[in-house]
């Protein structure tokens, strides 16, 4: 019997195990070559992390493209630009044009910072902020305000992505818990943030609270993320540190970041060993720099890309590997910042003492139009500027196709106690005890206090009502003793023939309107009760010593851009003043004074020649109008009644700072050693400096100073004055030695000046 079924049923069968192990076989090949997945992990390490641009050079040259990229502190930046699609260059480019003094000491243009703030808020060495009726140092040395904008600007193209991993290259960053110690995973949320949070170098910077945590640099806890990458499903890890590879000395640790860094690494040690261990390709880069060297960011991608250089081969093989594999072409690395944004709706968070009002007299031009970064970076410059805040931090929240352009403030202690020294010849040495309070005498208040104790005591307060664009108002009180030598002999200027004790006390009520936290319009009048008392060589004694009465009327404008207060390299200071003074005594109007309209200009420009090179011209015009009073003294009339002494106008000395307004530098001639209703003087300075914070600025002066007006322009009333200055920049302000002549005293002169003026 034949058996042709059975037969044919066997070749079906075998036909089918033919077929299946045939299927098995095709599948295993394709798992074994399937392409596996590759993540660059960047360590933290400040400044040195500028080595991964140059590393990024050689991988965009072999044709490597990674799948994921993960860092902590200064990895978290980089890594997240080139998540982002930023090319190499363009991020060179971007680190060039950052001024990183200023990121990193929370340093804004002083053009933004509110004229008031800086009359009263550049002359001290030490700030204690008072919380809670107590003094102390702040929690961090900075808030992190400037690096909060640039951030803002360089993952602007980022503002509507909310999980990394739908970036061009997914991205995620570590951050610590300050409150457990905790590692904390960032790969959701808001991208500026995020890297803020993860590059927040514990009391250097404040920390972030982010997502319900209150976080601090990921490096204390895990500064080489490799394993929350492994556990994202990559295969294989690139690893780029930049972390101290050898034991540190002693000597090495001469800087407060340097300790600070060391003594975080303690805690981070284990993180780094199960990195290590878990690398697949480790590149470590050995430089001389330290994580604060920001500014050397050309010699620092150098090294980086001479240290990728020496891994080009090992680069080139996983590259040509991967894609024997799986071809994958280099993504498109063209982004680049954005230039505006459409804003839908503007929201504050975190005001409490400081009005809604405040900021919408500001920012409500902003809803619902397109808003250029640049715009929006100033009207936040001239918030923080304001110093009602420690930060002015914005965020683009972007929900349901409306964006809205959220402010996070953080209101400013409520006072701040200042302490100051300061030498000069003029007016000897003096101690400056300084308060500053806002948001204490009502909403968007400030109170500033000058107490300053030395032979020529002092005291200044102003209360003000700051309002923002919109009109304010404010008091100011003001009481100081001045004495001075008087030279008195037309024959002979250069030898004193007495001296003259001033003494007032003030008081102010104004209006007043800023622009753009530059321009200062102040309206308002004064009340002073003063005394001047006149002693002369020969012992006779002034019979005019008592306190009397004067009340005067004033307009003021005023503007300060430079960049700032002493050896200034660009800006201008200016001051426009109309008084009309009144001597309220009766005597004074029936004997010696009388009323009068006085008036001065005073402008000074910074104009920047090279980068170590300005040139510094000014001019102070100034006079007095009375009526009946002649512009000449044809008729030698000794029976003129004059404006009020404190409302001359005096030249000489050197000092930066006057208790008087109508007080004048002039090189080369005394303190107040010429005196008049009427003065001119041009001033030209050329300022150079010629190593790190050593200067030398030559300086010219001419002018005259006279009781008539029409004495100003005769040459032989000029006076020619012309030295050098030698300047250091000390963290207490200048420490200056002035070397000066000038054709009214035939000797040379000498002045000394240590700290900031007040």
């Amino acid at each position: 019997m034949c058996n042709y079924p059975y037969i044919a049923l066997l070749f079906t069968l075998l036909i089918f195990i033919s077929e299946q192990h045939i299927v098995a076989q095709d599948t295993v090949q394709n798992t074994i070559r399937k392409r596996p997945k590759v993540g660059l992990v960047m360590s933290g390490g400040g400044a040195k992390g500028w080595a991964y641009i140059g590393l990024l050079n050689v991988m965009h040259e072999v044709g490597l493209e990674v799948d994921y990229v993960a860092g902590s502190s200064a990895g978290s930046i980089i890594g997240s630009m080139y998540a982002l699609g930023y090319h190499p260059d363009t991020m060179i480019s971007i680190i060039r044009d950052i001024n990183w003094d200023a990121i990193m000491t929370d340093k804004i243009d002083r053009k933004y910072i509110a004229y008031e703030e800086k009359e009263f808020g550049d002359s001290y060495i030490l700030d204690l902020q008072i919380k809670k009726k107590e003094f102390g140092l702040k929690a961090s040395m900075y808030e992190g305000q400037v690096i909060n904008l640039m951030l803002n600007r360089v993952y602007s193209p980022a503002y509507k992505v909310h999980d990394f991993s739908k970036l061009q290259t997914p991205f995620l960053c570590i951050g610590t818990d300050l409150i457990n110690g905790e590692q904390v995973l960032l790969d959701k949320g808001y991208l500026p943030m995020a890297v803020r949070s993860s590059m927040s170098i514990p009391a250097y910077f404040s920390q972030t609270f982010y997502d319900g945590k209150y976080l601090i640099d990921g490096g204390v806890i895990n500064n080489y993320p490799v394993m929350p990458v492994k556990n994202k499903g990559v295969d294989y890890i690139i690893g780029a540190d930049v972390q101290q590879g050898k034991e540190i000395t002693i000597d090495e640790l001469n800087s407060i970041p340097k300790i600070l860094d060391h003594i975080i690494g303690y805690y981070r040690r284990e993180a780094n060993d199960v990195g290590y261990a878990n690398t697949d390709m480790y590149i470590h880069f050995d430089m001389p720099y330290g994580m604060m060297d920001f500014n050397k960011y050309d010699s620092i991608i150098a090294i980086g890309e001479k240290v990728g250089r020496q891994h080009y081969d090992e680069l080139k093989n996983l590259a040509d590997s991967l894609n024997t594999i799986e071809y994958k072409p280099l993504k498109k690395y063209t982004g680049k910042p954005l230039d505006s944004v459409y804003i839908d709706n503007v929201v504050i968070e975190g005001n409490k003492k400081v009005s809604s009002q405040y900021f919408e007299n500001s920012f409500n031009k902003f809803k619902n139009s397109w808003v250029s970064l640049d715009e929006l970076e100033e009207e936040i410059d001239r918030a923080y500027g304001s110093r009602f805040f420690s930060h002015v931090f914005y965020e683009l929240r972007y929900l349901d196709g409306k964006t809205n352009l959220v402010l996070k403030v953080r209101e400013a202690s409520p006072g701040y106690l200042s302490v100051g020294a300061h030498y000069d010849d003029d007016y000897s040495v003096s101690l400056l005890l300084k308060g500053k309070f806002r948001n204490v005498v009502g909403k968007n208040s400030k109170v500033f206090t000058d107490l300053v104790i030395g032979p020529n005591a002092r005291f200044r307060a102003l209360y003000l009502r700051d309002n923002g664009l919109k009109p304010g108002y404010g008091a100011k009180v003001e009481i100081y003793t001045l004495r001075f030598n008087v030279y008195d002999d037309p024959d002979n200027l250069s030898e004193k023939t007495g001296n003259y004790q001033f003494t007032n006390f003030k008081g102010s009520l104004f209006a007043q309107a800023i622009v753009n936290n530059r321009f200062w319009f102040r309206i308002g009048g004064n009340y002073e009760y003063f005394r001047f008392k006149s002693t002369y060589n020969d012992n006779s004694i002034d019979s005019i010593s008592e306190y009397n009465s004067y009340a005067n009327a004033y307009f003021s404008f005023n503007s300060d851009t430079r960049d700032k207060p002493y050896l200034a390299t660009k800006g201008m200071e200016s001051e426009l003043r109309v008084a009309y003074v009144m001597p309220v005594s009766a005597d004074w109007i029936q004997n010696i004074f009388n009323n009068s309209l006085v008036f001065w200009l005073k402008y000074n420009q910074n104009i920047a020649l090279t980068k170590r090179l300005v040139l510094k011209p000014g001019i102070y015009l100034g006079g007095t109008y009375q009526k009946g009073y002649p512009i000449r003294n044809d008729d030698g009339n000794s029976e003129l009644k004059y404006s009020p002494v404190q409302h001359w106008f005096y030249m000489g000395g050197q000092s930066e700072t006057n208790y008087i307004h109508g007080f004048q530098p002039f090189t080369g001639v005394r303190f107040v050693q010429k005196y008049g209703m009427y003065q001119a003087i041009l001033h030209l300075k050329l300022q150079y400096n010629f190593y790190q914070k050593l200067y030398v600025t030559l300086m010219g002066d001419l002018g005259a100073n006279e009781w008539f007006l029409a004495d100003l322009a005769k040459s032989k009333n000029l006076v020619v004055g012309y030295g050098a200055k030698f300047s250091y920049d000390s963290f207490a302000g200048p420490v200056e030695i002035s070397i000066m002549g000038s054709n009214i005293y035939d000797k040379v002169s000498f002045f000394i000046n240590l700290g900031y003026s007040f």
